[in-house]
């Protein structure tokens, strides 16, 4: 690698993460429907050649943005399911719905740019990946806590929670009427979650 080669890139790489955070900046106040390549070249203070060189179009830094909001959360949640298993069943399920919300309110204007984007709006699963990584990681606590149940009914108890958590937790970061306490939001889920996982029989 040249001597010249290493600052370019390090230049390109940091307008591409410009670009993304301004962007990302704009879903924040704007939504995605208002989001335009003018206005992200503008705020950037770059030209409409800089931007096509690194992202063809809005929908590509939303793909990005994405990606990254996934793999963010998809690290949390691994980190907290190893916490959450040397916890009793209460505490571990709260360890995992704060870890989610905490996620989905992080990335909020990327989720609520896709739930926009979809035909079923927020009844949408916009983020399958993470209920799929939700459903390999967190169904360690089930079959910790339940080793009573034969294995198909423990597959059924772990398809039907991690899906109800991520829905939840979704609506608990992203719908919560105003007023609303988040705090009595979590500890309903977790009550809900628990004694649904409790009670299986």
């Amino acid at each position: 690698m040249s001597q010249r080669a290493l600052p370019t890139q390090e230049r390109a790489a940091q307008t591409r993460r410009l670009l993304l955070d301004t962007a990302l900046g704009l879903l924040d106040k704007r939504g995605y429907d208002r989001l335009t390549t003018t206005a992200v070249v503008e705020q950037a203070h770059v030209s409409t050649g800089t931007f096509y060189r690194y992202f063809a179009s809005k929908a590509e830094i939303l793909t990005v943005l994405r990606d990254e909001a996934v793999r963010a959360i998809s690290d949390d949640l691994m980190v907290s399911v190893v916490a959450a298993l040397e916890l009793d069943l209460d505490a571990a399920m709260r360890t995992i719905v704060e870890t989610l919300v905490d996620g989905f309110e992080r990335h909020r204007a990327v989720i609520l740019a896709l739930v926009n984007q979809m035909p079923a709006g927020h009844n949408a699963n916009v983020l399958p990946e993470i209920e799929s990584d939700l459903h390999q990681l967190a169904s360690l606590l089930p079959r910790r806590h339940r080793p009573d149940l034969a294995p198909e009914r423990l597959e059924a108890v772990v398809f039907m929670t991690m899906g109800v958590l991520v829905s939840t937790c979704l609506r608990i970061a992203l719908q919560r009427p105003p007023g609303v306490d988040r705090g009595e939001l979590i500890d309903l889920a977790v009550s809900m979650l628990a004694a649904g996982l409790g009670s299986a029989s």
